[in-house]
């Protein structure tokens, strides 16, 4: 090969190597120029979890959600569960003031990641754990879906009150399998003495564990410990 084809093919290369590169980077983020409409998705960079807009069966509604990237497809995190979208002109993005937003056709928002500290070069990520995490170079993690999880709990996700903003991290079932707005059950964690697990039917007590002792929840039948 002649010096100047050998300029050439060398340069090819490096062009394609970094096309690879930016699009690799960008396939498992959401950032202020690059938001996910409908028709589009992002996947975790192990390929373990997917990130789009979904109907439930038998329903047209659409949502956002994070689903597991294999055959079972099911989904462990829904956005806008309180406000579905009515056809296929949603977008998922980075708002002017750094927080996630869903909109719809008309630029109504139908939910927000709700960050009051306005982020700067914002980026929303899907990692192979499942949880999508917001935040800038600045401050980093400022948000994440683990934080405000729908009714599936993941290896290391944790539920209890948020340390910083007091939030109560809880599980709350879908209303039925063709709708994922709030049902009657939710799962968490209270501590206001020694931490117990409990299931709640609405307002009222529906199960519950004993006090947590140390290293397991006591009166659980079924538990093994591994020492």
């Amino acid at each position: 090969m002649d010096p100047r084809s050998r300029s050439i093919a060398v340069a090819l290369v490096l062009v394609l190597s970094c096309f690879y590169s930016n699009t690799g980077s960008a396939l498992d983020t959401i950032t202020s120029s690059r938001p996910i409409r409908d028709n589009e998705t992002i996947i975790s960079r192990g390929s373990a979890f997917e990130l789009g807009f979904f109907s439930p069966v038998n329903s047209s509604n659409r949502y956002v959600g994070i689903w597991f990237n294999d055959r079972s497809e099911t989904v462990i995190w829904v956005a806008n569960r309180n406000k579905h979208l009515k056809d296929a002109s949603g977008v998922l993005k980075i708002s002017e003031d750094g927080n996630l937003v869903v909109l719809n056709g008309q630029n109504e928002v139908l939910w927000s990641s709700n960050v009051s500290k306005p982020l700067t070069n914002a980026t929303a990520q899907l990692l192979d754990s499942g949880n999508l995490v917001l935040g800038d170079s600045t401050d980093g993690s400022i948000w994440e879906s683990f934080q405000d999880p729908t009714d599936t709990i993941l290896l290391g996700m944790k539920l209890g009150t948020h340390k910083r903003t007091g939030q109560k991290v809880r599980l709350t079932s879908w209303k039925n399998p063709s709708d994922p707005s709030p049902g009657s059950y939710s799962h968490g964690i209270e501590s206001s003495n020694i931490p117990e697990a409990f299931t709640w039917n609405d307002s009222l007590v529906y199960w519950r564990t004993g006090p947590w002792n140390g290293q397991e929840f006591i009166g659980v039948h079924g538990i093994v410990r591994n020492n």
